[in-house]
């Protein structure tokens, strides 16, 4: 084999692989949200994406609810610092989380948004607006979060907003 051949050779296999999975991007931000696994055993937070389960977040109420608050996103997981259980049969909330986690984008999401939330096309209040009075009973779906805004899907398209509603009870007004 020629030094020329060696060479490349030992190039190739020294390069990270292509095909290798890299980690997604992480992007801070700082957004509350509802746990919205329907699963009777509750949502699992993990201790990495993907990664073994430390705690599972069931909701023992009938009327209670669990919000989360998200510190980042990865791709399609969020991590988090802590969950609070809402129990309206007690009038009191309980942190049954504290600590880093993650949980999946499919358990997540909002009962909808703070009637007249502004709905802007980026995540910044200075880009321009794609509904400046929103109705807060839609439905409304989670995808991603950035600084304290939260990305979603509404009938009038995707944006970014700030007025999410994570009270089951009402309808945020």
């Amino acid at each position: 084999m020629t030094l020329t051949k060696i060479l490349l050779l030992t190039a190739l296999l020294a390069a990270p692989s292509v095909a290798a999975a890299q980690a997604p991007h992480r992007e801070a931000c700082n957004v509350e949200v509802d746990i919205a696994d329907r699963d009777p055993n509750g949502a699992n937070v993990r201790a990495e994406p993907g990664g073994s389960i430390i705690k599972g977040l069931k909701n023992p109420t009938s009327d209670g609810w669990i919000v989360v608050h998200l510190t980042a996103q990865q791709g399609d997981w969020f991590e988090i610092d802590r969950a609070v259980l809402n129990d309206v049969d007690q009038g009191k909330e309980s942190v049954i989380f504290q600590g880093r986690g993650f949980v999946h984008r499919s358990v997540v999401g909002v009962g909808g948004l703070q009637n007249g939330a502004v709905i802007y096309r980026d995540h910044a209040a200075s880009s321009p607006k794609l509904d400046p009075h929103a109705n807060g009973d839609q439905a409304v779906e989670l995808l991603g979060c950035f600084g304290d805004f939260a990305k979603i899907r509404m009938k009038k398209g995707i944006g970014w907003t700030r007025q999410l509603c994570t009270n089951m009870v009402t309808t945020c007004s």
